[in-house]
């Protein structure tokens, strides 16, 4: 008959022959899902100003996010006025050129009609006119035919004003519109409907990893919320660099969810990141995807973002 102490002292060298099973933190996702990122803003901070529930059922064309727009509101307003501006300052170009060469040209058909007459008096033989009026009549004829030249010049130079102011001023008009462009665009960007039917859940603040909520001001670029389908469920975690090696050799895998510890379920390692990730907040190692499916889930209506426990042996 063993003794206690020898039973207890079995016991113990069985347990440390078997190697404590890798445990990961995972959450249940959906292979279908919508991403809700902050958007591009003018400035480094944007306000989320509503969200729609998450315990409320969406469908395709739901509103379900939207961001503050009050600068990008008040630039559209201040391109808007600039544009009409430009194009009023475009009209009144147009017309002050078109003046002005308007009457370099009749500047320059009046010269044409001058030299005409100056050559027919300077035409006039030496003979029928005293000395002074021919040298008279040559000398205007000459002064017509500079005045001539420099109407050519002037209207030249008129036409050339004109093209350029014209241009610049298109130029002006085409960059405040596509300014006014891009800010709608950007405007557009801050109402975010459903492009499917689903639920939404809220993400983790990327620093705090605290939920997110309406009203948290973020950064463009953050990650707000999902919006995803019951469908397609798998479990995904972040392993550890030291840990992939482990998991790799697993030969069993399991997982509870934490609402329902006492069912435990059997997972399959679906896919594993080749390419390990910095996670922020985590320190500086790498962590690396990976992603769990089962045949079935003991919970009858589970929750996308339900928290698990896995354990690998």
């Amino acid at each position: 008959m063993f003794s206690l102490s020898f039973v207890f002292a079995l016991t113990l060298s069985q347990q440390a022959e078997q190697p404590l099973p890798l445990l990961l933190t995972g959450s249940l996702v959906s292979e279908y899902r919508q991403n809700i990122v902050a958007p591009m803003s003018d400035t480094w901070r944007i306000q989320v100003q509503w969200l729609k529930p998450e315990n409320e059922a969406i469908k395709a064309g739901d509103l379900v996010a939207v961001f503050d727009a009050g600068t990008i509101q008040a630039s559209i307003e201040r391109l808007t006025t600039s544009l009409i501006s430009a194009q009023e300052q475009f009209k009144q170009l147009e017309s002050q050129h078109a003046l002005k060469v308007l009457e370099a040209e009749y500047e320059l058909e009046r010269r044409q009609l001058l030299l005409e007459k100056a050559d027919i008096d300077a035409a006039v033989p030496k003979d029928n006119l005293s000395l002074y009026d021919y040298e008279n009549n040559q000398l205007t004829q000459q002064r017509a035919r500079t005045e001539l030249k420099k109407a050519q010049e002037t209207l030249v130079t008129a036409r050339q004003e004109q093209q350029n102011a014209l241009y610049k001023q298109q130029l002006v008009i085409e960059k405040t519109a596509a300014e006014l462009a891009e800010a709608e665009q950007n405007l557009s960007k801050m109402s975010v409907y459903a492009e499917r039917d689903g639920a939404i859940s809220y993400s983790l603040h990327p620093w705090y990893r605290t939920k997110l909520y309406a009203g948290v001001t973020a950064q463009p670029g953050w990650l707000i919320a999902e919006v995803t389908e019951q469908q397609g469920l798998y479990v995904e975690a972040w392993v550890h660099e030291v840990d992939v090696g482990r998991l790799r050799q697993a030969s069993r895998i399991s997982a509870r969810f934490d609402i329902a510890p006492e069912q435990q379920f059997a997972l399959q390692l679906q896919e594993l990141a080749g390419q390990g990730e910095k996670r922020q907040a985590w320190g500086n190692a790498l962590y690396y995807r990976a992603k769990f499916t089962a045949e079935s889930l003991p919970i009858s209506q589970p929750m996308l973002g339900m928290g698990l426990l896995l354990e690998a042996r």
